[in-house]
């Protein structure tokens, strides 16, 4: 084969047979037709197979379709002191059904070159996000690996600090020099072949259609449309005419295409930066774009005598106290200044954790550094180090309140939507299905949040693949878990008694 060409015989049935595992066919609605891979994915291996590596340059990418997604968090606010509820809108770019799967195949094909290598030169321990090769880890086993890192530095050296830090808008920020630079090294070239080259660039210099935008510059409202297959046939063939190009025509003329531009700084300096974020490529790309950062910071770590550990673009450092000033430091220059990216202040976290008062270890705020005298208020000065979705206070590993508080708040709605089906308008019969709701929000479903914060509290379980997995062993989630079921109990029947009574009252009159 072909060094130059990811396409092997042998990666492709991976690949498919990995595809036709899933069974998830892709059926949100874009510019083109869902593509069944089951029956057609013979055009996708006559792409990929070319040993010319000229069938994949020659394609022409579907521009991009961009929604932005809205996901209601509470966060802590330090100045106030309380947990407010706040809103992160990310914007996520979907290839068309048939790009996707095309993107599909150089992703896997790309990661396993990636694994490959991060193995070879040793730092393959630091990297948790987008790996195919970890045995069936998950968030659970990373979030134990730190916290048992924490533990062992306390016990080797007194004390540790965690430091948490976070890379501002990383999509949006890759250099795509950069990126192709890394990209060619980890496949072991000086150049990208002419398919990945156009992969690159259909991915560096991409093109995408907003959704809302097209929507509302059509005056479309799909709940309202019927049979639409995509999202070209909502549009008027009298404004544009019947075929796909016709159509992309109009699209173009009225400026609804969007291409991905340069960046210009305050000096008016134009810099080639950012990758679609929801693409198949974007995960591996994003660890490909850090790699030399990444084995950097291993390699020092090992004579330093840190942890580091990197989820996409969160940061986790476990160091000797009197290390941690100097490693933030050094980190924020070496990634700014030769990745050209930058640490968000406002979620950078530094974590003491030391014995308190009472001998017992701790997590502090690292502005604690007065001594703590006995029988002073030292609980104002903890601080929890959050990691993945888990607390760790030193001593006890907790589900983060956030998470708590968001599967509350989905409890909440599903029941109340779950209500309106049954006793709304259009509703059969006053019945609801108590059974789906136990199986999404309760310990008696099989994959959920709760039954994996479960998975999470005991010493070890089984993962959806059969495989043993170590958990977190701790006794203090499962108290934070002990009051779910009687609370979507008692939403229920709360919910229940409202629109029965709204019912009664509605015949009434």
């Amino acid at each position: 084969m072909n060094y130059a060409q990811l396409y092997s015989e042998e990666i492709w049935k991976e690949y498919s047979d990995k595809v036709l595992r899933e069974n998830k066919p892709k059926t949100y609605k874009h510019f083109d037709h869902i593509f069944d891979f089951a029956e057609k994915n013979q055009l996708i291996q006559h792409l990929v197979s070319d040993p010319k590596l000229l069938r994949v340059a020659k394609h022409s990418f579907v521009p991009l379709l961009k929604i932005l997604t809205k996901t209601p968090r509470y966060k802590y606010d330090e100045e106030d002191g309380v947990y407010d509820l706040e809103t992160k809108i990310r914007p996520i770019s979907f290839a068309s059904h048939f790009d996707s799967y095309l993107y599909g195949f150089y992703a896997y094909a790309l990661n396993k070159k990636y694994q490959d290598y991060i193995k070879r030169k040793g730092f393959d321990s630091s990297i948790l996000a987008y790996r195919s090769d970890l045995n069936g880890d998950c968030n659970i086993q990373f979030a134990k690996r730190a916290f048992d890192s924490v533990s062992m530095m306390v016990g080797k050296y007194g004390k540790c600090t965690a430091i948490a830090l976070d890379i501002t808008g990383y999509f949006d920020n890759i250099d795509h020099t950069e990126l192709k630079d890394k990209w060619a090294s980890v496949i072991s070239l000086k150049e990208l072949p002419a398919d990945q080259y156009k992969i690159f660039r259909s991915l560096t210099n991409y093109s995408y259609i907003n959704k809302s935008s097209l929507l509302k510059h059509f005056k479309i409202d799909l709940k309202k449309e019927e049979d639409v297959r995509t999202l070209l046939n909502v549009i008027p063939s009298t404004l544009a005419g019947k075929t796909y190009n016709d159509k992309f025509e109009l699209l173009r003329k009225r400026q609804l295409v969007v291409r991905n531009k340069p960046k210009t700084d305050a000096h008016g300096n134009k810099s080639y930066r950012g990758i679609p974020q929801g693409s198949p490529m974007s995960s591996v790309l994003s660890n490909i774009y850090l790699v030399n950062f990444d084995e950097w910071l291993h390699n020092r770590g090992r004579y330093m005598d840190f942890q580091y550990m990197r989820y996409c673009d969160d940061l986790l450092i476990i160091c000797r106290s009197e290390h941690a000033q100097d490693l933030i430091e050094q980190v924020i220059e070496e990634i700014s200044v030769r990745y050209k990216l930058t640490i968000q202040k406002k979620k950078t976290e530094i974590v003491e954790f030391r014995p308190n008062s009472k001998g017992k270890v701790r997590s502090f705020d690292i502005g604690a550094k007065a001594v703590i005298k006995p029988g002073s208020d030292e609980q104002r000065l903890y601080k929890n180090l959050q990691y993945l979705g888990f607390e760790f206070n030193g001593s006890n590993t907790y589900i983060r309140p956030g998470s708590l508080s968001r599967y509350f708040r989905k409890v909440k709605g599903r029941v109340l939507k779950t209500m309106m089906m049954a006793y709304g308008k259009k509703s059969v019969k006053a019945v609801i299905s108590k059974k789906q709701l136990y199986e999404r929000y309760s310990h008696s479903g099989e994959r959920n949040f709760i039954t994996y914060a479960m998975n999470a509290a005991k010493n070890s379980y089984k993962n959806a693949s059969g495989v043993e997995r170590c958990g977190l062993d701790s006794p203090s989630i499962k108290r934070q878990l002990n009051a779910h079921f009687s609370f979507l109990q008692k939403e229920i029947d709360k919910m229940s008694r409202e629109f029965a009574r709204q019912k009664k009252m509605v015949k009434k009159k």
